[in-house]
C-alpha cells in the first residue's frame, strides 16, 4: 500500500510539472483544474472538450495539454534534480511551505536545495538596496547578532548590498538563512556570491520556482520577490531609494497581510526615501533596532529570552537586581520584592517604572510584578 502511494505521488508530480511547463495557462488555472478534476493526471488525460467546459478556460490555454513533449520535459527535470540533490515540491505536497501556500499567487512548483525546514522558526526577510551604506550595515549587524539566540531564519535574495550582507551575517552568527533565487538552482547569480551560497547549504539553502531549462529574465526577479515575502512572517526594509525591488517585496508582504518594518533615515538620505515613505503612509512599522522586532514578535516569551535580554538591554545595578530576582522567583508582590532587595517601596517604584518602560517587566493586578513570559 505504501509503495503504491509513493508511486502515485511520483506520477502526480510528473503531471504537475508537465502542466507547469505549458505556456499560457498559469499556475492559478492549473491549480483550479487539478482541484476540479481530482488530479493532474486526470487533467492531462481529459479531452479538449471536457476541459473547455470550465468557465474561463479557452482553447488557446489548453492546446498543449496532453502533448508528450511536456511529459518528457518533466521526466528530464526530475532526473536533473535527482542528479544535483534538488528537491521538487508541488503546492499539493505536505512539505510545501504553509505560509507561502496562503498566498493567492503561490507558485505551483518549488525547487529547494540544502537543509531547509519550512515549518520551523520565525522567518524574517531582510531586503534593501544594492548600494547599502554603513548605516544599513550597522543595523543589519545589530539585528542578526541580537537575534542569534532566537529561533529565526533569515530570508533574502542573494543580491548585492543588503541581501548578501544579511546572508553573510546569518552564517557568521550560525542563524539559518535561505536565498530565494530568480533562476534555477543549477547555478548561482551573481557568480561572485557562489562560495557564500555554498556555505548556506549546511544551515539553510536555496529556493526557486524556475526549472533548469529556463534562462534568467528580468521579470523573474520581481516574481522572486513575492516568494521572499510569502515565505516570511516579517519583512524588514533596511534601505531603499524612491524606487526599487525591495519596495516591491514590501508591497507583496502587505498584500499578504504580513508585518512590514522599515528602517527610518534622514529625509536628505537617498536610500532612506523608500523606507520613510512606507512609514509615513502606514505601510510599515518603524524599526530602530532588534528590540522593536523582539517585542513585536513576542520573542520575550521565548525560553531563551532571558539570556538574550542581558545582551541587548542596558540595565543599571538596581534594575539588574530586580531582573535577576524575578527571573529566579517569578511573580512577586511589590512589598515582598522591596524586602528581598532591601529597598524601601518608594525607592523600588522608579526602578520598576524604568523596567516597564524598557519592556522587561509587566505589572499585574494586586501590585504584583513579573518578567514578560
Amino acid at each position: 500500500m505504501i509503495k503504491y502511494l509513493v508511486l502515485k505521488m511520483i506520477s502526480e508530480q510528473r503531471y504537475i510539472l508537465a502542466l507547469s511547463f505549458i505556456k499560457g495557462i498559469g499556475d492559478s488555472r492549473i491549480f483550479f483544474l487539478i482541484n476540479f478534476f481530482g488530479s493532474a493526471q486526470c487533467v492531462w488525460e481529459k479531452s479538449k472538450q471536457d476541459l473547455q467546459v470550465i468557465k474561463g478556460i479557452g482553447p488557446k490555454s489548453i492546446q498543449d495539454i496532453g502533448k508528450t513533449k511536456f511529459l518528457d520535459l518533466a521526466d528530464q527535470e526530475i532526473e536533473f534534480c535527482k542528479k544535483y540533490n534538488i528537491d521538487i515540491l508541488t503546492i499539493f505536497d505536505e512539505d510545501y511551505p504553509s505560509l507561502l501556500k496562503q498566498c493567492p499567487d503561490a507558485p505551483l512548483v518549488l525547487y529547494k536545495k540544502g537543509n531547509i525546514n519550512f515549518e520551523k522558526s520565525k522567518k524574517i526577510a531582510v531586503v534593501g538596496t544594492r548600494k547599502m551604506t554603513n548605516y544599513g550595515k550597522l543595523f543589519i549587524n545589530e539585528l542578526i547578532e541580537s537575534l542569534q539566540d532566537f529561533d529565526i531564519t533569515i530570508v533574502s535574495g542573494l543580491a548585492y548590498g543588503c541581501d548578501i550582507y544579511s546572508h553573510a551575517l546569518a552564517i557568521k552568527y550560525n542563524v539559518p538563512t535561505w536565498a530565494v533565487l530568480a533562476h534555477h538552482l543549477n547555478h548561482i547569480y551573481p557568480t561572485q556570491h557562489r562560495y557564500l551560497a555554498e556555505d548556506m547549504l549546511e544551515n539553510g539553502g536555496w529556493i526557486s520556482e524556475q526549472p533548469s531549462f529556463k534562462s534568467i529574465q528580468p521579470k523573474y526577479f520581481i516574481q522572486r520577490n513575492r516568494i521572499i515575502a510569502g515565505l516570511s512572517d516579517v519583512t524588514i526594509l533596511v534601505e531603499s531609494a524612491a524606487h526599487g525591488g525591495s519596495l516591491v517585496t514590501a508591497k507583496f508582504a502587505n498584500d499578504y497581510n504580513r508585518d512590514v518594518f522599515a528602517l527610518p533615515g534622514k529625509m536628505t538620505d537617498q536610500f532612506s526615501i523608500g523606507c520613510n515613505y512606507l512609514i509615513k503612509t502606514h505601510q510599515a512599522y518603524l524599526i530602530e533596532s532588534s528590540k522593536d522586532l523582539i517585542y513585536h514578535l513576542d520573542f520575550m516569551n521565548n525560553p531563551k529570552r532571558t539570556n538574550q535580554f542581558a545582551m541587548f538591554i542596558d540595565l543599571d545595578v538596581e534594575e539588574q537586581k530586580v531582573f535577576d530576582y524575578l527571573q529566579q522567583n517569578g511573580k512577586t508582590h511589590i512589598d515582598a520584592l522591596a524586602i528581598s532587595l532591601q529597598l524601601l517601596t518608594y525607592e523600588l517604584m522608579p526602578i520598576l517604572l524604568n523596567l516597564e518602560l524598557k519592556q522587561v517587566i509587566k505589572p499585574l493586578p494586586g501590585k504584583y510584578f513579573d518578567l514578560y513570559s
